[in-house]
């Protein structure tokens, strides 16, 4: 065998192997698996979080978290792509490569719930799993994603009412989202019950948005045919001032024969890790309490 031909073997190896030896792919990397959050590290210095889509020959896509569209890189432009949480102080990596701390971890991992205004759902889409949450210790909810079009959420008012919501969602682009939802209240000792269905739009993303929903406030009384139809509207915006701070804001209108409701409503949202406190106000302006102060706990999961 010449010498020409025993080296053309070592000399497209060597060209691979320059190609890809700087990009570093975690062997605990599952790509499309959703419950996983990848880091994915540029030779330039960018850094993305979110999900790897696909990795074929040179070419890698990855969602970026809260984006619909898959952004392509090379795998030529990358130097490191794996979990989030992972250290990595075990890889043979180029040294400009930082460690993630556990507070941006926890953020990316944990992100703030700015879906949800005090009366309505939004048709955002859900970032985390769902939120366990407790307004002035009354009130118990959970609000849980089902996949990414249809989430559901169940609680209590202290001592005896009942709440459910079953929501679904799309995104028509990255600023305009359409909803249907449907929430229901039942009264365990009188045997009545309110129903709540609306449509909703979105205009907007996750951290500056506007809310409309339009629907009807049904009241039924016990096991007969009777019912009261009040048409309502909310109009609400949420706007994310600061990292892990928001304030919202949301007016609810129920249009009675003869007396018309108006509920506006003004908090702010502060996260702490996986926690994140509201505090409020909501104004009822025909009551004897004209402000009532509102605060909440929400845990993420």
């Amino acid at each position: 065998m010449s010498i020409k031909n025993a080296l053309l073997p070592l000399l497209a190896f060597l060209s691979f192997y320059s190609m890809n030896a700087q990009t570093i792919i975690s062997h605990q990397l599952r790509v499309a698996d959703s419950t996983q959050v990848h880091a994915l590290f540029t030779l330039d210095g960018h850094q993305f979080f979110g999900l790897t889509q696909y990795i074929h020959d040179d070419t890698i896509g990855f969602q970026i978290r809260n984006l619909s569209t898959i952004k392509t890189f090379l795998l030529s432009e990358v130097s490191f792509i794996g979990l989030a949480t992972e250290s990595f102080s075990s890889l043979d990596k180029p040294k400009t490569i930082e460690p993630i701390d556990d507070e941006e971890w926890i953020r990316e991992k944990y992100p703030m719930p700015l879906n949800q205004l005090l009366y309505s759902a939004t048709a955002i889409p859900y970032a985390s799993k769902g939120t366990y949450r407790n307004t002035m210790i009354l009130i118990n909810q959970v609000d849980a994603k089902i996949n990414k079009n249809f989430s559901f959420s169940g609680g209590t008012l202290v001592p005896a009412l009942l709440m459910g919501r079953l929501q679904a969602h799309a995104s028509a682009s990255d600023m305009l989202h359409i909803g249907l939802a449907v929430q229901q209240y039942v009264i365990l000792w009188d045997e009545q019950s309110a129903t709540h269905p609306y449509a909703m739009v979105t205009v907007g993303q996750r951290d500056r948005y506007l809310n409309f929903t339009m629907g009807y406030w049904i009241d039924m009384y016990g096991f007969t045919e009777r019912n009261d139809h009040y048409p309502m509207v909310t109009l609400g915006g949420s706007f994310e001032f600061a990292p892990d701070w928001r304030f919202f804001v949301e007016g609810a209108a129920v249009f009675q024969t003869y007396d018309n409701l108006m509920l506006p409503s003004f908090n702010f949202s502060n996260r702490r890790r996986k926690s994140v406190l509201e505090f409020g106000v909501l104004a009822i302006p025909s009551s004897d309490f004209p402000l009532l102060p509102l605060l909440s706990y929400q845990r993420i999961f």
